[in-house]
């Protein structure tokens, strides 16, 4: 259908509403919020009448609804009528969708990283499923240095086989908190002069961290790695994770290596990402070095 447009003083609504394309339905919701008001009504059917100057108007709120402006903005701008009004809420919602943006970005970089985690997990799961071992197999090799976001106090009655939701969860909400971007897995190190002793339900020393992006020293930011670590991955039960510890620290002697610091555990496939306990993946790190 088309409208042949006619120069006349005023207009119904159906007329205004097939110039602009613009529903009718729309001009009367206008009409009712005292947005765009017609300049007459018909004294006889009450039925609006909206004056040539007013198309100008209509096709000004339809650019700015487009825009993404708010009924409210919008008509701030009209009411006011000035380019001051424009340049003021252009300059706003200009501000308003950087940040969308960035917050955007932020959120892809975040949704990347965490989909490298799982892939890792699955190619692991897959390389050691291929391998038809169940030889635990001992890494020794070089971490690479990476900026953790940490929270390190003492939990009383540490008992290890309960992952610490608390703990968890918290470490990543003080990431969002202080704006910093999460670029992998969370760590969890056991301070414990012996390491063994994170398994005998007492007040230990832990810290929960996530890895970000940000390298400031302050903010509980910390470098993690740059050693030499020997490392192994236990999937499956995390309360079963004792008696990889065990034979880790015995291949750690008997290759003549000492322990140089506490035990980490990387939560590549965690109880946090996948339900099927059997499906998780955990790597211990120790930092080593020759005797």
């Amino acid at each position: 259908m088309f409208f042949i447009f006619i120069d006349k003083p005023y207009y119904s609504i159906g007329e205004l509403s097939a110039i602009c394309d613009i529903p009718q339905k729309t001009l009367r919701y206008y009409d009712e919020i005292g947005l765009f008001t017609p300049d007459q009504r018909n004294q006889e059917t009450h039925y609006r009448l909206y004056s040539k100057g007013q198309i100008i108007t209509i096709v000004i709120i339809k650019n700015l609804k487009q825009m993404g402006f708010s009924l409210k903005e919008i008509k701030e701008i009209v009411s006011e009528n000035e380019a001051k009004a424009l340049e003021k809420n252009m300059l706003k919602k200009l501000q308003s969708m950087k940040q969308e943006i960035e917050e955007s970005i932020n959120r892809y970089t975040e949704y990347c990283y965490f989909l490298k985690k799982i892939q890792n997990g699955i190619d692991i799961l897959e390389e050691l499923s291929d391998g038809h071992s169940d030889e635990m197999k001992v890494s020794v090799e070089f971490i690479p240095e990476v900026n953790l976001l940490y929270d390190r106090r003492v939990m009383k009655d540490y008992d290890y086989s309960e992952i610490s939701l608390e703990r968890w969860l918290g470490i990543m909400e003080k990431a969002k908190t202080m704006n910093c971007k999460i670029a992998g897995p969370v760590y969890v190190t056991f301070y414990d002069s012996n390491i063994l002793n994170k398994f005998l339900s007492q007040d230990s020393e832990i810290e929960f961290a996530v890895q970000v992006e940000e390298s400031k020293p302050a903010g509980h930011i910390r470098p993690f790695g740059g050693m030499l670590a020997a490392t192994v991955i236990h999937i499956g039960n995390y309360e079963d994770i004792s008696s990889t510890y065990i034979q880790l620290i015995k291949w750690i002697k008997k290759h003549n290596y000492k322990t140089v610091g506490p035990a980490t555990e990387e939560f590549i496939l965690s109880p946090l990402d996948v339900n099927d306990e059997n499906r998780r993946v955990t790597k211990i790190i120790i930092p080593v070095e020759k005797e």
